[in-house]
Protein backbone atom coordinates (compact mmCIF):
# COMPACT_ATOMS: atom_id res chain seq x y z
CA UNK A 1 0.00 0.00 0.00
CA UNK A 2 1.40 3.38 -0.84
CA UNK A 3 2.07 5.64 1.78
CA UNK A 4 0.04 8.04 0.58
CA UNK A 5 -3.06 5.54 -0.23
CA UNK A 6 -4.82 6.23 3.13
CA UNK A 7 -4.77 10.28 2.82
CA UNK A 8 -6.86 12.05 1.18
CA UNK A 9 -5.65 15.59 0.44
CA UNK A 10 -8.28 18.72 0.34
CA UNK A 11 -6.91 19.85 -3.52
CA UNK A 12 -5.94 18.12 -6.13
CA UNK A 13 -2.66 16.53 -6.27
CA UNK A 14 -0.26 18.34 -8.49
CA UNK A 15 1.28 17.16 -11.43
CA UNK A 16 4.64 15.87 -11.51
CA UNK A 17 5.42 17.78 -14.59
CA UNK A 18 4.79 21.07 -12.62
CA UNK A 19 6.89 19.95 -9.71
CA UNK A 20 10.06 18.83 -12.12
CA UNK A 21 12.08 21.59 -12.05
CA UNK A 22 11.40 21.75 -8.44
CA UNK A 23 12.80 18.03 -7.41
CA UNK A 24 15.51 18.06 -10.13
CA UNK A 25 16.97 20.78 -8.61
CA UNK A 26 16.58 19.38 -5.52
CA UNK A 27 18.29 16.11 -6.35
CA UNK A 28 21.19 18.47 -7.86
CA UNK A 29 21.84 20.21 -4.56
CA UNK A 30 22.99 16.70 -2.75
CA UNK A 31 26.53 16.73 -1.11
CA UNK A 32 28.59 17.68 -3.80
CA UNK A 33 30.69 14.03 -3.81
CA UNK A 34 27.88 12.44 -4.93
CA UNK A 35 27.03 14.88 -8.06
CA UNK A 36 24.04 13.23 -9.71
CA UNK A 37 24.08 14.26 -13.34
CA UNK A 38 21.22 15.93 -15.19
CA UNK A 39 20.31 12.79 -16.46
CA UNK A 40 20.63 10.63 -13.21
CA UNK A 41 18.46 13.39 -11.22
CA UNK A 42 15.92 13.44 -13.78
CA UNK A 43 15.63 9.76 -13.61
CA UNK A 44 14.78 9.53 -10.29
CA UNK A 45 12.35 12.66 -10.58
CA UNK A 46 10.55 10.26 -13.19
CA UNK A 47 9.52 8.02 -11.08
CA UNK A 48 8.14 10.11 -7.98
CA UNK A 49 4.54 10.47 -6.86
CA UNK A 50 3.69 14.39 -6.03
CA UNK A 51 1.43 14.97 -3.57
CA UNK A 52 -0.24 17.65 -1.29
CA UNK A 53 -1.57 17.37 2.04
CA UNK A 54 -3.31 19.70 4.04
CA UNK A 55 -1.78 21.74 7.32
CA UNK A 56 -1.84 19.13 10.30
CA UNK A 57 -1.76 15.97 8.60
CA UNK A 58 0.80 13.06 9.98
CA UNK A 59 1.89 11.41 7.03
CA UNK A 60 4.43 9.47 8.89
CA UNK A 61 3.91 8.16 12.51
CA UNK A 62 6.64 7.00 14.64
CA UNK A 63 6.60 3.18 15.51
CA UNK A 64 4.19 2.36 12.10
CA UNK A 65 5.98 -0.08 10.09
CA UNK A 66 8.04 1.24 7.22
CA UNK A 67 8.43 -1.84 4.47
CA UNK A 68 7.30 -0.87 1.08
CA UNK A 69 6.55 2.76 2.03
CA UNK A 70 9.57 4.61 0.47
CA UNK A 71 10.81 8.27 1.16
CA UNK A 72 10.06 11.95 0.53
CA UNK A 73 11.47 14.91 -0.45
CA UNK A 74 9.46 18.16 0.85
CA UNK A 75 9.06 20.65 -2.16
CA UNK A 76 7.25 23.26 -0.81
CA UNK A 77 5.74 23.81 2.98
CA UNK A 78 7.34 23.06 6.17
CA UNK A 79 6.94 19.74 8.17
CA UNK A 80 7.45 19.36 11.95
CA UNK A 81 9.89 16.22 13.03
CA UNK A 82 8.28 15.00 16.21
CA UNK A 83 9.40 12.18 18.39
CA UNK A 84 6.79 10.86 21.36
CA UNK A 85 7.65 11.43 24.66
CA UNK A 86 7.56 8.15 27.26
CA UNK A 87 5.67 10.31 30.17
CA UNK A 88 2.21 10.06 31.24
CA UNK A 89 0.64 12.14 28.40
CA UNK A 90 2.95 10.44 26.11
CA UNK A 91 2.82 14.15 24.62
CA UNK A 92 4.96 14.53 20.92
CA UNK A 93 7.96 16.59 21.25
CA UNK A 94 9.59 18.45 17.94
CA UNK A 95 12.99 17.63 17.48
CA UNK A 96 13.47 19.67 14.00
CA UNK A 97 11.65 21.14 11.63
CA UNK A 98 11.98 20.67 7.63
CA UNK A 99 11.67 22.72 4.62
CA UNK A 100 11.75 22.12 0.89
CA UNK A 101 14.43 19.95 0.14
CA UNK A 102 14.75 17.75 2.89
CA UNK A 103 14.37 14.04 2.74
CA UNK A 104 12.09 12.50 5.21
CA UNK A 105 11.48 8.86 5.90
CA UNK A 106 14.44 7.91 4.29
CA UNK A 107 15.93 5.53 6.93
CA UNK A 108 12.43 3.73 5.69
CA UNK A 109 13.37 3.03 1.88
CA UNK A 110 16.92 1.16 3.48
CA UNK A 111 15.68 -0.80 6.12
CA UNK A 112 12.32 -2.67 7.70
CA UNK A 113 12.28 -0.97 10.89
CA UNK A 114 9.17 1.04 12.24
CA UNK A 115 9.45 4.46 11.66
CA UNK A 116 11.59 6.34 14.25
CA UNK A 117 9.54 9.69 14.10
CA UNK A 118 6.43 10.89 12.83
CA UNK A 119 5.97 13.62 10.54
CA UNK A 120 3.50 16.60 10.35
CA UNK A 121 2.22 18.90 7.89
CA UNK A 122 3.08 22.41 10.14
CA UNK A 123 1.78 23.72 7.28
CA UNK A 124 0.23 22.93 3.35
CA UNK A 125 3.00 20.94 1.87
CA UNK A 126 3.68 19.68 -1.35
CA UNK A 127 5.85 16.26 -1.24
CA UNK A 128 7.63 14.49 -3.90
CA UNK A 129 7.46 10.61 -3.05
CA UNK A 130 9.90 7.75 -4.42
CA UNK A 131 8.68 4.34 -3.34
CA UNK A 132 10.36 1.70 -2.40
CA UNK A 133 9.41 -0.39 -5.30
CA UNK A 134 10.39 2.44 -7.69
CA UNK A 135 13.88 2.83 -6.16
CA UNK A 136 14.02 -1.40 -7.02
CA UNK A 137 12.53 0.01 -10.97
CA UNK A 138 15.48 2.09 -10.65
CA UNK A 139 18.59 -0.03 -9.51
CA UNK A 140 17.44 -2.17 -12.52
CA UNK A 141 17.38 0.53 -15.01
CA UNK A 142 19.57 3.04 -13.78
CA UNK A 143 21.64 1.43 -11.22
CA UNK A 144 24.38 4.64 -11.48
CA UNK A 145 21.73 6.78 -10.10
CA UNK A 146 20.15 4.33 -7.67
CA UNK A 147 24.17 4.17 -6.35
CA UNK A 148 24.03 7.77 -6.22
CA UNK A 149 21.06 8.17 -4.52
CA UNK A 150 21.95 5.62 -1.80
CA UNK A 151 24.86 7.39 -1.12
CA UNK A 152 23.46 10.78 -0.93
CA UNK A 153 21.02 9.50 1.79
CA UNK A 154 23.85 7.63 3.60
CA UNK A 155 25.39 10.97 3.57
CA UNK A 156 22.55 12.61 4.85
CA UNK A 157 22.15 9.82 8.05
CA UNK A 158 25.78 10.34 8.62
CA UNK A 159 24.91 13.96 9.49
CA UNK A 160 21.73 13.36 10.91
CA UNK A 161 23.83 11.09 13.51
CA UNK A 162 26.48 13.43 13.77
CA UNK A 163 24.25 15.89 14.62
CA UNK A 164 22.65 14.07 17.39
CA UNK A 165 25.81 12.85 18.85
CA UNK A 166 26.78 16.39 19.68
CA UNK A 167 23.78 17.00 20.89
CA UNK A 168 24.02 14.55 23.69
CA UNK A 169 27.50 15.57 24.50
CA UNK A 170 26.03 18.61 25.01
CA UNK A 171 23.11 17.44 26.92
CA UNK A 172 25.77 15.32 28.94
CA UNK A 173 27.70 18.10 29.91
CA UNK A 174 24.87 20.76 30.64
CA UNK A 175 22.95 17.72 33.05
CA UNK A 176 27.01 17.01 34.52
CA UNK A 177 26.94 21.06 35.36
CA UNK A 178 23.87 20.87 36.59
CA UNK A 179 24.29 17.42 38.78
CA UNK A 180 27.78 17.74 40.44
CA UNK A 181 26.91 14.77 41.91
CA UNK A 182 26.91 12.53 39.04
CA UNK A 183 29.76 11.20 36.88
CA UNK A 184 29.44 10.24 33.33
CA UNK A 185 28.86 6.78 34.06
CA UNK A 186 25.42 7.23 36.02
CA UNK A 187 24.48 9.91 33.09
CA UNK A 188 25.07 7.15 30.61
CA UNK A 189 23.09 4.15 32.54
CA UNK A 190 26.63 2.30 32.71
CA UNK A 191 26.98 0.25 35.66
CA UNK A 192 28.88 1.61 38.49
CA UNK A 193 32.23 0.33 39.39
CA UNK A 194 31.98 -0.79 43.00
CA UNK A 195 32.94 1.19 45.72
CA UNK A 196 36.09 0.60 48.12
CA UNK A 197 35.84 1.16 52.05
CA UNK A 198 37.18 3.99 53.36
Amino acid sequence: MSLFSRLRPRRPAPGVAEWMPRIVDALLRMPTWVALSRGEALAVAQRMQVRSMPAGTAFIRQGDPAPGSGMMLLLDGEVAIEKQGNGPQGDGLVVSLARPGALLGEMGILNDAPRSASCVASTDVVLALLSSQALKDLVEQSPRAAAKLALGVASRLAEQLRSTSNKLSTLSQVTAAMHPTLDAASLTGAARRPQRPL
